[in-house]
C-alpha cells in the first residue's frame, strides 16, 4: 500500500500568522503572474539564475529579484549562492507537489492534458524528483500489475 505524505500543521505553517493567512500568503505568492512562471520553469528540479529566470517570467532582471525574494520569503524557493552567482531552486517536493495539485485544478475535468514537451524528450523525462514520460508511465503499470 502507499503511503501518503501528511500534511503536519504546526511544522508547515508560518508560527507568526494563523493557517488561513499562511495559505493565503503562499497562494499569493503562486498567484501573481511572473513568480507562476518561474516556479514552474524550476519544478524539472535544475537551479536557475535570476537571469534566467527573468527570461521565462518575462520581466526585467530587477523585478524578477523582487519576485524572487517574495518566493524566498515565503518558503516556496531556496537559494544557493556560488562565487558571483545565486542559483534559484524549488524549496522542496512539498512546493513541487503543490504546483502539481494546482496544475490539475486549473485544467479542470475532462479537459485533455495537451504535453508540449518536444517528442524526443517525452520518452524518458524527469519532473522535479520523479521519472516521467512514456518510460515511467508503463513501468508503474507493470510494477502495479506485480503487486
Amino acid at each position: 500500500m502507499a503511503m501518503q505524505q501528511q500534511f503536519v500543521y504546526h511544522q508547515n505553517m508560518d508560527a507568526e500568522h494563523s493557517p488561513e493567512e499562511s495559505v493565503s500568503r503562499i497562494a499569493a505568492a503562486i498567484g501573481e503572474p511572473a513568480r507562476a512562471r518561474m516556479l514552474y520553469c524550476l519544478i524539472d528540479g535544475h537551479a536557475r539564475t535570476s537571469t534566467e529566470l527573468a527570461l521565462v517570467a518575462e520581466v526585467s532582471p530587477s523585478t524578477a529579484s523582487v519576485h524572487l525574494a517574495q518566493l524566498k520569503e515565503r518558503g516556496l524557493v531556496r537559494v544557493l549562492a556560488q562565487g558571483k552567482h545565486r542559483y534559484y531552486s524549488l524549496e522542496g517536493t512539498g512546493t513541487a507537489t503543490a504546483l502539481e495539485a494546482l496544475m490539475v485544478v486549473a485544467v479542470g475535468p475532462g479537459s485533455r492534458f495537451v504535453p508540449n514537451t518536444p517528442a524526443r524528450l517525452r520518452t524518458a523525462r524527469t519532473c522535479y524528483d520523479h521519472i516521467a514520460g512514456k518510460i515511467a508511465v508503463v513501468l508503474h503499470e507493470r510494477l502495479q500489475q506485480l503487486s
